[in-house]
């Protein structure tokens, strides 16, 4: 294997994956833990995430309810809004043409390794993630074009959500 620059020069090694990436912005419905929020916005700044929208009872930096201890910074870089109602704010953001996808198992869900989005199609591509427990918001998931779920091969039936977020936020910027 040769490799174009310095592997261990994480910033230099860009140049080895760079292609033109569809903009992302993701909605976090209802999420309960900070420790969650934290390492998706950790996660959003690895994966080139555009914005964050953080709506209901999701906590949001700086109140005090330890994001940051996770975070690591990455809430200073990743920019993000907070609303008081992820479905409001779809419904009034739906007019701007977003290609809205749910993460979530439903009857309906795909997996979302089969999926594989119109290279053409340059909308904002809009992922909603929903409560730990409760999932998404089902108004929201009637909105969506798209329901993916992630493939479980063990006894349990879903990830935790930051690492559910991880692998959507990673396999969406690259598909």
């Amino acid at each position: 294997m040769e490799f174009v620059s310095d592997p261990l020069d994480f910033k230099g090694s860009t140049g080895i994956i760079a292609r033109p990436k569809r903009e992302m912005v993701v909605i976090l419905d209802n999420l309960r833990s900070a420790y969650n929020v934290g390492a998706i916005f950790r996660t959003a700044d690895g994966a080139g995430i555009n914005k964050l929208f953080l709506c209901g009872i999701t906590p949001t930096p700086g109140n005090g309810m330890g994001l940051e201890k996770t975070a690591l910074g990455a809430e200073d870089h990743v920019p993000w809004e907070y609303h008081p109602n992820a479905l409001k704010l779809l419904e009034q953001r739906q007019s701007e043409g977003l290609q809205l996808i749910a993460l979530e198992r439903t009857a309906a869900s795909i997996p979302i390794f089969d999926f594989c989005p119109e290279r053409s199609d340059q909308r904002v591509l809009a992922l909603v993630i929903g409560n730990e427990k409760a999932g998404v918001d089902p108004g929201i998931i009637d909105l969506c074009e798209h329901v993916l779920a992630i493939p479980m091969m063990g006894g349990k039936g879903s990830l935790n959500v930051g690492v559910a977020f991880g692998i959507a936020a990673y396999w969406l910027s690259f598909v």
